[in-house]
């Protein structure tokens, strides 16, 4: 028996797009809330909210839709998508600090060399503060732009 088949594939596909179903439901239906409401929400609260739109959507979606492999996988990513939403900010009021969001590449490509300290600043275009480092024809791959330092 396989570890990856068509049923893996399609059950990874259902949970990715409940996720993002859940981030799509989660801002949609809290922008869809009359301001009545909104504003009753503390400031502090509003990421439970917007993370139990999607979580509530998730638990009752089996109940509505039926118990298929598609709702079930959509189910569980909205619940996942929520939950991440609370917990990441739960984890931020403490603390910790959590990248959520594009973790891949986010703003930055290169550290400098020796660099140990994350300054959410662009490092692949030089750091001595000469605008032409930053300029859109600059050519990042010269070795004066520290690419060549890895």
């Amino acid at each position: 028996m396989a570890i990856f088949n068509k049923d893996t594939a399609l059950e990874i596909a259902y949970v990715g797009a409940g996720a993002v179903a859940g981030k799509v439901a989660s801002s949609q239906v809290y922008g869809m809330l009359p301001e009545t409401i909104k504003s009753k929400v503390p400031a502090q609260a509003e990421p439970f909210v917007k993370g139990g739109i999607p979580v509530a959507i998730g638990l009752f979606l089996p109940r509505l839709a039926g118990g298929s492999a598609l709702v079930r996988g959509l189910a569980n990513g909205m619940i996942a998508s929520g939950a991440s939403t609370i917990v990441g900010d739960l984890l931020e009021t403490a603390g910790v600090n959590v990248p959520m969001g594009n973790v891949m590449m986010g703003n930055v490509m290169m550290q400098g060399a020796g660099e140990t300290t994350y300054d959410a600043s662009p490092q692949i275009g030089g750091t001595d503060g000469d605008s032409n480092y930053n300029a859109t024809s600059y050519d990042f791959t010269s070795a004066d732009a520290g690419e060549m330092d890895y």
